[in-house]
């Protein structure tokens, strides 16, 4: 297989390729979370399509940018309807491999405060490798983000990719919190690193410095209600907040929304903290969605973008990092 030549289909729109899962998200909004041989009824039940790539890839098609998606889907009857959704916003998935395997699936309890619980089932994400992903694909593109993808898969794509002008972002997930010394050694191959707290906290101040002092152009550390850092490698650190507008209905999916959007907003502008706004706004809006994509509504995001605020702090003293994040 082989990617669209530049200017085909997506004109001049930057390109985004999003690497990692496809799931059937089943959502269960529930008063609490059950205990040991206890049944509850659940008050609504939804459907999504879901997995971080997936999220991604909506997220960067709703901001404005062409978004191919690249992932292992099964071809379950529910998983090929759940993409043909997916498809129909406008992200290309063309590049999904279908096999004949059980479905990614992910259990996700949401209680009335917006809590998740989540039970997961990588299915068919298993079977993607790196033959699966285009290289010129990689070389078309303005942003290769990789999502809950293992590292042989950041390592073999964030040399091509860098060479060639793209970003290379990675949200390592479980990754970062199971492995984080390989993170840190892929540092050379990734140019903005996602973290959400517990993933920043098990990673340790020390080998966030390590992956900024290797090459990682910026650590960005998604704090949830707590808003957002980001730490450049000449340690100028960017902080910001999203004052909520509306009821949190659901989490799920908004570090996924965060993501696309700081990217979309860097290759646009250049500029970190003006991707700080735009993706600080993008994770609250996905909060007041029933399902696991980001639902659009661009009044609504622009109000959001009001009760945003970002500051630079400046450039911080090494020994202080660990107070930011």
């Amino acid at each position: 297989m082989s990617g669209l030549k530049r200017g085909e289909k997506h004109s001049l729109r930057p390109v985004h390729v999003s690497v990692g899962n496809v799931n059937v998200d089943i959502l269960f909004y529930v008063d609490k979370i059950p205990g040991p041989d206890e049944s509850i009824y659940a008050r609504d039940l939804i459907i999504s399509p879901g997995g971080a790539a997936l999220n991604y890839a909506v997220a960067a098609t709703y901001y404005g940018h062409y978004a191919y998606l690249v992932a292992s889907a099964s071809n379950h009857v529910l998983v090929q309807k759940l993409l043909e959704e997916v498809k129909e916003i406008g992200v290309d998935t063309r590049y999904v491999k279908v096999v004949d395997e059980q479905p990614g699936v992910v259990a996700v309890f949401v209680t009335e405060k917006g809590e998740r619980h989540m039970v997961k089932f990588r299915g068919a994400n298993e079977f993607m490798t790196l033959n699966d992903i285009p290289r010129n694909l990689v070389k078309d593109a303005s942003v290769v983000h990789l999502a809950s993808v293992a590292p042989d898969i950041v390592e073999g794509l964030g040399t091509v990719a860098k060479s060639h002008g793209a970003i290379v972002a990675y949200d390592p997930g479980l990754y970062a919190l199971e492995t984080p010394e390989e993170v840190v050694r892929l540092s050379n191959k990734i140019n903005v690193l996602y973290l959400n707290r517990s993933e920043a906290r098990r990673m340790g101040v020390s080998n966030v410095l390590q992956a900024l002092h290797r090459g990682v152009d910026m650590v960005v550390v998604k704090r949830g209600s707590e808003g957002a850092v980001v730490v450049t490698g000449g340690m100028r650190v960017l902080r910001g907040y999203s004052e909520p507008i509306r009821r949190v209905i659901n989490a799920t999916g908004a570090g996924d929304a965060f993501d696309a959007f700081f990217n979309a907003a860097y290759v646009d502008w250049g500029d970190p903290l003006k991707a700080l706004l735009y993706a600080l706004a993008a994770g609250a809006l996905k909060t007041y969605c029933r399902g696991s994509t980001l639902c659009w509504d661009k009044h609504l995001f622009a109000k959001q973008l009001e009760k945003t605020t970002v500051e630079d702090q400046g450039r911080v003293d090494e020994n202080k990092i660990g107070d930011f994040i």
